[in-house]
């Protein structure tokens, strides 16, 4: 299936990270006017939602592009800990770490970073996750 038809003045941003897409408004990137959300498949035949975005935030401060590579870069995160976005996806990470622990009931630790910053790390994660984790708090 192809994408939604439509002129675009200028083509917006498309991904398929649901958790990028909430990021990304949370920042203030809306989505574009037209459609939305463009359901589909993918060659194997699972299904595929695309959301369609503006190219910046409301504010003109964040732009979209920018901000999809950043959320795909450790390095980025670890190089910007106090930007909003390094925020988000600590969330999104502290989230998917506490559901970890109810469902597994591994060991988690509540780790303290500098400027008031908290982590939770399970004790069952790889020493390169954990090492990221803690570099990113300031640890």
């Amino acid at each position: 299936m192809s994408e939604p038809s439509g002129t675009y003045s200028a083509r917006p941003h498309s991904i398929n990270d649901t958790r990028l897409f909430a990021a990304l408004t949370a920042l203030g990137i809306v989505p574009i006017d037209g459609p939305k959300l463009y359901t589909g498949e993918t060659a194997d035949g699972s299904p595929r939602q695309t959301w369609y975005l503006e190219r910046e935030s409301r504010c003109g401060k964040y732009k979209t592009a920018e901000m999809i590579a950043a959320w795909n870069d450790p390095k980025w995160h670890e190089g910007h800990p106090e930007h909003p976005l390094a925020y988000i996806k600590c969330a999104f990470a502290n989230h998917h770490a506490a559901v970890d622990h109810i469902k597994q009931q591994c060991g988690l630790y509540v780790v303290r970073g500098r400027g008031g910053k908290f982590g939770l790390v399970s004790s069952d994660l790889d020493k390169k996750t954990t090492d990221t984790i803690l570099r990113t708090l300031g640890r």
